[in-house]
């Protein structure tokens, strides 16, 4: 009997780690991929997840078979109280030192009964394509996006109030951020939210006041003293744009399924820096 497989690949605007990491981190694959309680990349690990669809859900069996870190992983993949099993193997390939190939093989499709039409062929093929093209690519892809606002205050007031976020614009993020910081270039900057957890933390690189301030933040709240500064940032800039100053910030880099989120909490934060600049006129 041939070995009916399904082959897809995708190219990805990612290092090899980091979708080797997405891939094997279980707490990286529930947010792109499906609920797994429990994973480790370990041949014989085996691990368990819902899925399909509203009207019928299965519980998906699998096992690992195969590891080589960072270029290869597969799992055999069968459904509760249903013959058949079949195989998913992920394959990487760097292509450049931000770019990296996924192929993914589905095999032995055929084993599963052919009269639920839930295991036909173009669901598998469906599914995979939304899950790699999509969930994990905006996952795994980051991208940056900037909000402009026009306010009508002196420079001076408008950057008094984009270095006070306390109880100001920083109740955009959620129940409020406040930051601790003395704004000097080279100064730690610590984000802390009204429990006072550590929520982000950073430095000033560069400050040239009631122009131009750029921060960027440690990948991990509480970095280690050797930690390297993550991908993310923020650029604020002020120009004189006629009779008003053009408030301009930019953010990035996020991964492409967080934009949503994180526009909507700052264009909520230009929002309020401009009708409190603008109210101390």
């Amino acid at each position: 009997m041939d070995k009916k497989m399904l082959v897809i690949e995708r190219i990805y605007e990612a290092p090899i780690e980091k979708v080797w990491e997405a891939i094997t981190n279980k707490d990286q694959m529930k947010q792109w991929y499906f609920e797994i309680s429990d994973f480790k990349a370990e041949v014989g690990f085996e691990f368990q997840f819902y899925g399909g669809s509203e009207e019928k859900r299965y519980l998906h069996r699998c096992t690992i078979v195969e590891v080589e870190p960072l270029k290869k992983i597969a799992y055999t993949w069968s459904y509760e109280g249903y013959a058949g099993q079949s195989l998913v193997t992920f394959e990487l390939f760097s292509e450049d030192r931000n770019k990296t190939r996924l192929k993914l093989t589905h095999s032995d499709l055929n084993t599963f009964p052919p009269d639920n039409p839930d295991f036909a062929e173009r669901n598998f093929n469906e599914g995979w394509n939304s899950i790699l093209g999509q969930s994990l690519r905006n996952f795994v892809e980051m991208d940056s996006f900037t909000r402009s606002i026009r306010i009508s205050a002196s420079r001076k007031d408008i950057w008094d109030i984009v270095l006070n976020p306390d109880n100001q614009w920083g109740i955009a993020f959620g129940d409020g951020a406040f930051a601790k910081t003395d704004w000097r270039e080279g100064s730690a900057i610590i984000w802390r939210d009204t429990e006072n957890n550590i929520a982000a933390n950073g430095i000033v690189e560069v400050h040239q006041p009631e122009e131009y301030l750029q921060l960027h933040y440690y990948d991990e709240s509480e970095p280690k003293p050797e930690a390297i500064l993550g991908d993310y940032y923020e650029k604020f800039r002020l120009v004189r744009d006629e009779d008003e100053y053009l408030l301009s910030i930019e953010i990035g880099k996020i991964a492409k399924s967080d934009i949503p989120l994180f526009e909507e909490m700052w264009d909520k934060a230009i929002r309020i820096i401009k009708r409190l600049a603008e109210k101390k006129e």
